[in-house]
């Protein structure tokens, strides 16, 4: 069961990374790369936000699949696993998002 859930987790996250673009095209004569971070930084937090939508989803599917078929359920551990893979996946992203800030000179260091 578990295998199956990471192909599915995997798979999921190949699809999400292949079909999202960064935005906007970026002004190819600035030389301010910057410019760069900001809309990676941009794309980041929009990903977190989504992230956190998902996981979100996921828990109250796992309320859901409880009253359905019960505590130990495959179902509820699936769907339990999954709402902490999206709320790690934000916390990475929005820690990204920072990164990114940061390089831009939009955001003082904290480190």
């Amino acid at each position: 069961m578990q295998a199956v859930i990471l192909l599915f987790l995997a798979g999921l996250l190949f699809a999400t990374g292949c079909n999202r673009g960064l935005g906007g095209p970026l002004d190819a004569a600035s030389l301010d790369p910057s410019q760069d971070h900001v809309k990676i930084a941009s794309f980041y937090s929009r990903e977190a936000m989504l992230s956190r939508q998902k996981a979100a989803e996921q828990a109250s599917r796992a309320v859901t699949y409880e009253q359905l078929f019960g505590r130990d359920s495959d179902w509820v551990a699936g769907a339990q696993m999954l709402t902490r893979f999206y709320e790690d996946a934000a916390k990475e992203q929005d820690r990204q998002a920072g990164l990114h800030l940061e390089l831009a000179g939009r955001r003082p260091s904290n480190r």
